[in-house]
Protein backbone atom coordinates (compact mmCIF):
# COMPACT_ATOMS: atom_id res chain seq x y z
CA UNK A 1 0.00 0.00 0.00
CA UNK A 2 1.66 3.52 -0.63
CA UNK A 3 -0.04 6.78 0.95
CA UNK A 4 -1.41 7.79 -2.06
CA UNK A 5 -2.87 4.79 -3.40
CA UNK A 6 -6.84 5.54 -4.29
CA UNK A 7 -10.05 4.16 -3.15
CA UNK A 8 -10.49 1.55 -5.73
CA UNK A 9 -7.07 0.79 -6.63
CA UNK A 10 -6.78 -0.24 -2.90
CA UNK A 11 -10.36 -2.39 -3.49
CA UNK A 12 -8.51 -4.13 -6.43
CA UNK A 13 -5.48 -4.61 -4.54
CA UNK A 14 -7.15 -6.24 -1.61
CA UNK A 15 -9.62 -8.48 -3.85
CA UNK A 16 -6.43 -9.85 -5.53
CA UNK A 17 -4.62 -10.85 -2.49
CA UNK A 18 -8.09 -12.61 -1.13
CA UNK A 19 -8.26 -14.29 -4.32
CA UNK A 20 -11.32 -13.09 -5.17
CA UNK A 21 -13.02 -11.94 -8.53
CA UNK A 22 -15.23 -8.97 -9.08
CA UNK A 23 -18.53 -10.90 -9.06
CA UNK A 24 -17.70 -12.45 -5.81
CA UNK A 25 -17.25 -9.12 -4.06
CA UNK A 26 -20.44 -7.65 -6.17
CA UNK A 27 -23.00 -9.90 -5.94
CA UNK A 28 -25.90 -10.10 -4.92
CA UNK A 29 -26.17 -6.90 -4.31
CA UNK A 30 -24.28 -5.05 -7.54
CA UNK A 31 -22.76 -5.93 -10.55
CA UNK A 32 -19.47 -6.92 -11.70
CA UNK A 33 -19.26 -4.04 -14.54
CA UNK A 34 -20.04 -1.93 -11.30
CA UNK A 35 -17.44 -3.06 -9.09
CA UNK A 36 -15.01 -2.57 -11.94
CA UNK A 37 -15.87 1.11 -12.15
CA UNK A 38 -15.70 1.70 -8.52
CA UNK A 39 -11.73 -0.28 -8.96
CA UNK A 40 -11.44 1.76 -12.44
CA UNK A 41 -12.30 5.05 -10.33
CA UNK A 42 -14.85 5.66 -12.60
CA UNK A 43 -17.27 5.29 -9.66
CA UNK A 44 -17.36 6.65 -6.04
CA UNK A 45 -18.86 4.47 -3.76
CA UNK A 46 -21.63 5.89 -1.37
CA UNK A 47 -21.67 4.18 2.04
CA UNK A 48 -23.71 1.24 1.72
CA UNK A 49 -21.80 0.40 -1.16
CA UNK A 50 -18.61 0.48 0.62
CA UNK A 51 -19.96 -1.28 3.43
CA UNK A 52 -20.78 -4.12 1.33
CA UNK A 53 -17.87 -4.05 -0.20
CA UNK A 54 -15.76 -4.07 2.73
CA UNK A 55 -17.86 -6.65 4.34
CA UNK A 56 -17.04 -8.76 0.85
CA UNK A 57 -13.52 -8.02 1.15
CA UNK A 58 -13.43 -8.51 5.71
CA UNK A 59 -11.79 -5.29 6.24
CA UNK A 60 -13.99 -2.49 8.15
CA UNK A 61 -15.32 0.03 6.35
CA UNK A 62 -13.57 2.98 7.71
CA UNK A 63 -9.83 1.47 7.19
CA UNK A 64 -10.50 0.53 3.83
CA UNK A 65 -11.70 4.37 3.17
CA UNK A 66 -8.76 5.52 4.27
CA UNK A 67 -6.86 2.85 3.64
CA UNK A 68 -5.54 2.47 7.25
CA UNK A 69 -3.65 -1.06 8.06
CA UNK A 70 -5.85 -3.44 10.04
CA UNK A 71 -6.25 -2.60 14.21
CA UNK A 72 -4.16 0.64 13.66
CA UNK A 73 -6.38 2.82 16.05
CA UNK A 74 -5.92 -0.36 18.93
CA UNK A 75 -2.14 -0.45 18.21
CA UNK A 76 -1.51 3.37 18.11
CA UNK A 77 -3.40 3.12 21.31
CA UNK A 78 -1.13 0.50 23.29
CA UNK A 79 1.44 3.10 21.65
CA UNK A 80 0.06 6.20 23.41
CA UNK A 81 -0.58 4.26 26.95
CA UNK A 82 3.25 3.10 26.78
CA UNK A 83 4.14 6.97 25.56
CA UNK A 84 2.42 8.02 28.54
CA UNK A 85 4.09 5.59 30.80
CA UNK A 86 7.54 6.96 29.56
CA UNK A 87 6.98 10.29 30.48
CA UNK A 88 5.85 9.89 33.61
CA UNK A 89 9.56 7.81 33.57
CA UNK A 90 11.16 10.82 32.67
CA UNK A 91 12.13 9.76 28.93
CA UNK A 92 10.96 12.64 27.44
CA UNK A 93 12.45 12.45 24.49
CA UNK A 94 10.82 9.53 23.71
CA UNK A 95 7.42 10.23 24.81
CA UNK A 96 7.88 13.52 22.53
CA UNK A 97 9.15 11.07 19.37
CA UNK A 98 6.32 8.79 20.10
CA UNK A 99 3.71 11.88 20.61
CA UNK A 100 4.28 13.27 17.01
CA UNK A 101 4.67 9.96 15.40
CA UNK A 102 1.55 8.89 16.66
CA UNK A 103 -0.38 11.98 15.56
CA UNK A 104 1.21 12.23 12.30
CA UNK A 105 -0.17 8.59 11.53
CA UNK A 106 -3.41 9.84 13.18
CA UNK A 107 -3.95 12.47 10.48
CA UNK A 108 -2.70 10.60 8.08
CA UNK A 109 -5.30 7.77 8.54
CA UNK A 110 -8.12 9.83 9.59
CA UNK A 111 -8.02 9.20 13.21
CA UNK A 112 -9.37 12.43 14.77
CA UNK A 113 -9.59 11.63 18.05
CA UNK A 114 -6.02 9.49 18.34
CA UNK A 115 -4.29 12.79 16.81
CA UNK A 116 -5.80 14.48 19.42
CA UNK A 117 -4.22 12.11 22.21
CA UNK A 118 -0.96 12.44 20.79
CA UNK A 119 -1.09 16.42 20.57
CA UNK A 120 -2.27 16.15 24.18
CA UNK A 121 0.03 14.36 25.32
CA UNK A 122 2.89 16.17 23.53
CA UNK A 123 1.85 18.69 25.77
CA UNK A 124 1.88 16.89 28.72
CA UNK A 125 5.80 16.28 27.68
CA UNK A 126 6.30 20.38 27.08
CA UNK A 127 5.09 21.03 30.79
CA UNK A 128 6.97 18.21 32.05
CA UNK A 129 9.73 19.86 30.90
CA UNK A 130 8.92 23.08 32.18
CA UNK A 131 8.25 24.49 28.75
CA UNK A 132 4.60 26.34 29.57
CA UNK A 133 4.35 28.13 26.60
CA UNK A 134 5.23 25.49 24.24
CA UNK A 135 2.46 23.40 26.62
CA UNK A 136 -0.41 25.77 26.23
CA UNK A 137 0.27 25.65 22.08
CA UNK A 138 0.01 21.78 21.98
CA UNK A 139 -3.01 21.89 23.81
CA UNK A 140 -4.68 24.89 21.53
CA UNK A 141 -3.82 22.78 19.14
CA UNK A 142 -5.62 19.79 20.40
CA UNK A 143 -8.60 21.81 20.92
CA UNK A 144 -9.15 22.28 17.05
CA UNK A 145 -8.99 18.87 16.63
CA UNK A 146 -11.94 17.46 19.03
CA UNK A 147 -14.89 16.45 18.00
CA UNK A 148 -18.76 17.03 19.68
CA UNK A 149 -18.98 14.03 21.18
CA UNK A 150 -15.46 14.09 22.61
CA UNK A 151 -16.65 15.14 26.43
CA UNK A 152 -14.08 12.87 28.09
CA UNK A 153 -11.17 13.89 25.70
CA UNK A 154 -12.21 17.40 25.90
CA UNK A 155 -12.30 17.94 29.83
CA UNK A 156 -8.88 16.75 29.60
CA UNK A 157 -7.69 19.75 27.33
CA UNK A 158 -9.28 21.76 29.22
CA UNK A 159 -8.37 20.95 32.61
CA UNK A 160 -4.40 21.38 31.40
CA UNK A 161 -5.44 24.47 29.64
CA UNK A 162 -6.71 25.87 32.83
CA UNK A 163 -3.95 24.12 34.47
CA UNK A 164 -1.48 26.34 32.71
CA UNK A 165 -3.77 29.34 33.33
CA UNK A 166 -3.18 29.12 36.76
CA UNK A 167 0.34 28.97 36.80
CA UNK A 168 0.93 31.81 34.62
CA UNK A 169 -0.95 34.06 37.12
CA UNK A 170 -4.56 33.56 35.29
CA UNK A 171 -6.36 32.28 38.30
CA UNK A 172 -9.86 33.82 37.03
CA UNK A 173 -9.20 32.71 34.02
CA UNK A 174 -8.64 29.35 34.69
CA UNK A 175 -11.75 28.66 37.17
CA UNK A 176 -14.09 30.67 34.49
CA UNK A 177 -12.78 27.97 31.92
CA UNK A 178 -13.37 24.89 34.16
CA UNK A 179 -16.62 25.93 35.18
CA UNK A 180 -18.32 26.48 31.97
CA UNK A 181 -16.82 22.90 30.91
CA UNK A 182 -18.00 21.74 33.97
CA UNK A 183 -21.78 23.47 33.45
CA UNK A 184 -21.70 22.20 29.67
CA UNK A 185 -21.23 18.15 30.37
CA UNK A 186 -23.77 18.39 33.45
CA UNK A 187 -26.33 19.69 30.91
CA UNK A 188 -25.87 17.05 29.19
CA UNK A 189 -28.70 14.01 28.27
CA UNK A 190 -26.31 11.69 29.85
CA UNK A 191 -23.48 13.20 31.68
CA UNK A 192 -19.81 11.71 31.42
CA UNK A 193 -18.83 10.99 34.58
CA UNK A 194 -15.21 10.78 33.41
CA UNK A 195 -15.51 14.33 32.06
CA UNK A 196 -17.08 15.69 35.34
CA UNK A 197 -14.51 14.23 37.96
CA UNK A 198 -11.45 15.10 35.90
CA UNK A 199 -12.88 18.68 35.81
CA UNK A 200 -14.05 18.58 39.07
CA UNK A 201 -10.82 17.73 40.38
CA UNK A 202 -8.85 20.63 38.22
CA UNK A 203 -11.43 22.52 40.24
CA UNK A 204 -10.58 21.49 43.86
CA UNK A 205 -6.85 22.10 43.07
CA UNK A 206 -7.62 25.46 42.26
CA UNK A 207 -9.78 26.45 44.88
CA UNK A 208 -6.96 24.86 47.36
CA UNK A 209 -4.65 26.94 45.90
CA UNK A 210 -7.18 30.12 46.51
CA UNK A 211 -7.82 28.62 49.96
CA UNK A 212 -11.81 28.49 48.97
CA UNK A 213 -11.97 25.05 50.95
CA UNK A 214 -15.63 25.63 51.29
CA UNK A 215 -16.25 25.35 47.66
CA UNK A 216 -13.85 22.58 47.08
CA UNK A 217 -15.67 20.30 49.85
CA UNK A 218 -19.26 20.76 48.33
CA UNK A 219 -17.59 19.50 44.57
CA UNK A 220 -16.18 16.73 46.26
CA UNK A 221 -19.15 16.01 47.95
CA UNK A 222 -21.05 16.27 44.03
CA UNK A 223 -18.51 14.30 42.77
CA UNK A 224 -18.67 11.14 45.19
CA UNK A 225 -21.30 9.44 43.83
CA UNK A 226 -19.86 9.03 40.35
CA UNK A 227 -16.66 7.50 41.22
CA UNK A 228 -17.98 3.81 40.76
CA UNK A 229 -18.69 4.90 37.33
CA UNK A 230 -15.43 6.13 36.26
CA UNK A 231 -13.37 4.29 33.60
CA UNK A 232 -10.67 6.12 33.14
CA UNK A 233 -8.60 4.69 36.84
CA UNK A 234 -5.68 7.43 36.69
CA UNK A 235 -7.95 10.15 37.02
CA UNK A 236 -9.37 8.39 39.84
CA UNK A 237 -6.26 8.18 41.60
CA UNK A 238 -5.99 12.14 40.58
CA UNK A 239 -9.02 12.98 42.29
CA UNK A 240 -8.59 11.08 45.48
CA UNK A 241 -5.07 12.96 45.98
CA UNK A 242 -6.58 16.04 45.25
CA UNK A 243 -9.41 15.85 47.53
CA UNK A 244 -6.75 13.86 50.17
CA UNK A 245 -5.10 17.84 50.83
CA UNK A 246 -8.42 18.97 51.96
CA UNK A 247 -7.85 16.78 55.43
CA UNK A 248 -7.57 18.09 58.79
CA UNK A 249 -5.57 16.70 61.76
CA UNK A 250 -8.44 14.48 62.74
CA UNK A 251 -8.70 13.63 59.44
CA UNK A 252 -5.45 11.53 58.41
CA UNK A 253 -7.06 8.04 58.28
CA UNK A 254 -8.64 9.29 55.84
CA UNK A 255 -5.91 10.89 54.09
CA UNK A 256 -4.22 8.01 54.34
CA UNK A 257 -6.67 5.83 52.80
CA UNK A 258 -7.03 7.96 49.92
CA UNK A 259 -3.19 8.55 49.16
CA UNK A 260 -2.79 4.75 49.14
CA UNK A 261 -5.62 4.20 46.58
CA UNK A 262 -4.37 6.86 44.67
CA UNK A 263 -0.32 5.07 44.91
CA UNK A 264 -1.73 1.71 44.20
CA UNK A 265 -3.46 2.04 41.34
CA UNK A 266 -0.51 4.72 40.23
CA UNK A 267 2.36 1.56 40.72
CA UNK A 268 -0.12 -0.56 38.55
CA UNK A 269 -0.32 1.95 35.38
CA UNK A 270 3.70 2.54 35.98
CA UNK A 271 2.98 6.14 36.74
CA UNK A 272 6.31 6.97 38.07
CA UNK A 273 6.03 10.92 38.58
CA UNK A 274 2.74 10.82 39.69
CA UNK A 275 3.56 8.72 42.78
CA UNK A 276 6.28 11.33 43.65
CA UNK A 277 3.10 13.96 43.53
CA UNK A 278 1.35 11.47 46.13
CA UNK A 279 4.51 11.70 48.62
CA UNK A 280 4.41 15.60 48.30
CA UNK A 281 0.58 15.51 48.81
CA UNK A 282 0.94 13.64 51.79
CA UNK A 283 3.74 15.97 53.40
CA UNK A 284 1.20 18.90 52.53
CA UNK A 285 -1.54 17.59 54.42
CA UNK A 286 1.17 16.34 57.52
CA UNK A 287 2.45 19.85 57.14
CA UNK A 288 -0.28 21.49 57.61
CA UNK A 289 -1.28 19.30 60.88
CA UNK A 290 2.17 20.36 62.18
CA UNK A 291 3.77 17.15 61.91
CA UNK A 292 6.54 18.91 60.31
CA UNK A 293 9.42 16.47 60.59
CA UNK A 294 6.81 13.90 58.79
CA UNK A 295 6.25 16.03 56.58
CA UNK A 296 9.89 16.95 55.42
CA UNK A 297 10.27 13.00 55.26
CA UNK A 298 7.67 13.17 52.43
CA UNK A 299 8.74 15.70 50.59
CA UNK A 300 12.55 14.27 50.57
CA UNK A 301 11.21 11.29 49.09
CA UNK A 302 8.64 13.36 46.38
CA UNK A 303 12.03 15.46 45.55
CA UNK A 304 14.05 12.26 44.58
CA UNK A 305 11.43 10.70 42.82
CA UNK A 306 10.84 14.49 40.80
CA UNK A 307 14.37 15.17 40.11
CA UNK A 308 15.00 11.85 38.32
CA UNK A 309 12.40 11.94 36.18
CA UNK A 310 12.46 15.77 35.69
CA UNK A 311 9.68 17.08 36.75
CA UNK A 312 10.69 20.58 36.27
CA UNK A 313 7.66 22.40 37.82
CA UNK A 314 6.87 19.74 40.23
CA UNK A 315 10.14 19.68 41.76
CA UNK A 316 10.04 23.86 42.28
CA UNK A 317 6.96 22.83 44.16
CA UNK A 318 7.98 20.23 46.21
CA UNK A 319 11.28 21.80 47.14
CA UNK A 320 9.57 25.09 48.09
CA UNK A 321 7.51 22.85 50.66
CA UNK A 322 10.65 21.10 52.11
CA UNK A 323 12.29 24.66 52.66
CA UNK A 324 9.10 25.75 54.16
CA UNK A 325 9.16 22.73 56.66
CA UNK A 326 12.80 22.97 57.23
CA UNK A 327 12.12 26.76 58.03
CA UNK A 328 9.26 25.92 60.26
CA UNK A 329 11.90 23.33 62.06
CA UNK A 330 14.05 25.94 62.76
CA UNK A 331 17.33 25.25 59.90
CA UNK A 332 17.26 28.94 58.32
CA UNK A 333 20.28 28.06 56.25
CA UNK A 334 18.99 24.78 54.88
CA UNK A 335 15.68 26.54 53.92
CA UNK A 336 17.54 29.75 52.20
CA UNK A 337 19.45 26.74 50.27
CA UNK A 338 16.14 25.02 48.90
CA UNK A 339 14.21 28.16 48.78
CA UNK A 340 17.18 29.51 46.46
CA UNK A 341 17.31 26.12 44.36
CA UNK A 342 13.53 26.55 43.76
CA UNK A 343 14.28 29.63 42.62
CA UNK A 344 16.96 28.89 40.25
CA UNK A 345 13.82 26.48 38.64
CA UNK A 346 11.39 29.10 38.38
CA UNK A 347 13.43 31.08 36.75
CA UNK A 348 12.96 28.67 33.91
CA UNK A 349 9.64 28.71 33.91
CA UNK A 350 6.63 31.22 34.50
CA UNK A 351 5.18 29.31 37.54
CA UNK A 352 3.94 32.78 39.36
CA UNK A 353 2.68 31.41 42.78
CA UNK A 354 6.00 29.04 43.14
CA UNK A 355 8.23 32.70 42.47
CA UNK A 356 5.81 34.11 45.47
CA UNK A 357 6.27 31.55 47.63
CA UNK A 358 9.93 31.43 47.02
CA UNK A 359 10.12 35.02 48.05
CA UNK A 360 7.96 34.80 51.08
CA UNK A 361 9.97 32.20 52.30
CA UNK A 362 13.51 34.02 52.12
CA UNK A 363 11.63 36.77 53.52
CA UNK A 364 10.37 35.92 56.49
CA UNK A 365 14.63 34.13 56.79
CA UNK A 366 15.53 37.34 55.93
CA UNK A 367 13.26 39.00 58.66
CA UNK A 368 14.10 35.49 61.32
CA UNK A 369 17.65 36.81 61.13
CA UNK A 370 17.16 40.57 61.49
CA UNK A 371 13.73 41.77 62.23
CA UNK A 372 12.36 44.67 60.20
CA UNK A 373 15.33 44.14 57.55
CA UNK A 374 15.16 45.82 54.14
CA UNK A 375 15.98 42.60 52.40
CA UNK A 376 12.90 41.24 54.51
CA UNK A 377 10.53 44.02 53.35
CA UNK A 378 11.59 43.84 49.80
CA UNK A 379 10.91 40.17 49.46
CA UNK A 380 7.63 39.96 51.18
CA UNK A 381 6.97 43.17 49.21
CA UNK A 382 7.64 41.05 45.42
CA UNK A 383 5.62 38.07 47.02
CA UNK A 384 2.50 40.19 48.03
CA UNK A 385 2.69 41.39 44.76
CA UNK A 386 3.18 38.33 43.18
CA UNK A 387 -0.27 36.40 44.88
CA UNK A 388 -1.87 39.98 44.04
CA UNK A 389 -1.41 39.35 40.17
CA UNK A 390 -2.15 36.24 40.64
CA UNK A 391 -5.71 35.90 42.11
CA UNK A 392 -4.64 34.22 45.54
CA UNK A 393 -6.54 36.39 48.00
CA UNK A 394 -5.65 34.33 50.88
CA UNK A 395 -2.16 34.34 50.24
CA UNK A 396 -1.86 37.72 50.07
CA UNK A 397 -4.37 38.24 53.03
CA UNK A 398 -1.38 36.47 54.58
CA UNK A 399 1.81 37.79 53.88
CA UNK A 400 0.48 41.24 53.87
CA UNK A 401 0.08 40.63 57.76
CA UNK A 402 3.88 39.26 57.55
CA UNK A 403 4.83 42.47 56.02
CA UNK A 404 3.25 44.27 58.53
CA UNK A 405 4.89 42.98 61.60
CA UNK A 406 8.30 43.34 59.57
CA UNK A 407 7.89 46.91 59.13
CA UNK A 408 5.77 47.10 62.63
CA UNK A 409 9.56 45.42 63.76
CA UNK A 410 11.66 47.46 62.28
CA UNK A 411 9.96 51.12 63.36
CA UNK A 412 8.34 51.83 60.15
CA UNK A 413 4.73 52.04 61.59
CA UNK A 414 2.96 53.97 58.84
CA UNK A 415 4.55 51.46 56.26
CA UNK A 416 3.19 48.51 58.63
CA UNK A 417 -0.26 50.50 58.95
CA UNK A 418 -0.25 50.05 54.76
CA UNK A 419 0.65 46.54 54.84
CA UNK A 420 -1.97 45.75 57.15
CA UNK A 421 -4.54 47.97 55.44
CA UNK A 422 -3.93 46.11 52.11
CA UNK A 423 -4.49 42.87 53.93
CA UNK A 424 -7.97 43.49 55.07
CA UNK A 425 -9.05 45.05 51.46
CA UNK A 426 -8.40 41.88 50.49
CA UNK A 427 -9.80 39.63 53.48
CA UNK A 428 -12.45 41.71 52.08
CA UNK A 429 -12.55 39.83 48.77
CA UNK A 430 -12.44 36.60 50.15
CA UNK A 431 -15.58 34.27 49.61
CA UNK A 432 -17.27 32.88 52.11
CA UNK A 433 -18.18 29.83 49.91
CA UNK A 434 -20.34 29.86 46.56
CA UNK A 435 -21.63 27.51 43.35
CA UNK A 436 -21.28 27.08 40.13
Amino acid sequence: MTEDESLGARIRRLRLDRGLTQREVAEPRYTRAFLAAIEGGVRVPNAETLAHIAGALGVDADDLRHGRPADLADTLSGELAEARRELSRGRTAEAAAKADEIAELARRYALPELQCRAVHLAGDVALHRGDVGAAIQRYAGAKTLLEQQDVTLRAAVVAREAYCLQITGATGEAITLLEAELRAVRAAADPDPDAQVRLTSALVYTFLELDWRERARRLEREALPLLPRVRNREWLAQFSVTVAQQRRDHDLADTERLLGEALAIYTSLGLTREIGICQWAHGYVLRRVGRVREAAERFEQARAILREVGAVQDLAGATLELAEARRLDGDLDEAERLAGEAVDICRRTPHQECMAEADRILGRIAGARSPGSPVADQLLSAAADRYEESGLVAELVTTSRLLGEQRRAGGNVEGAAESFRRGLLAAARLPEGGSL
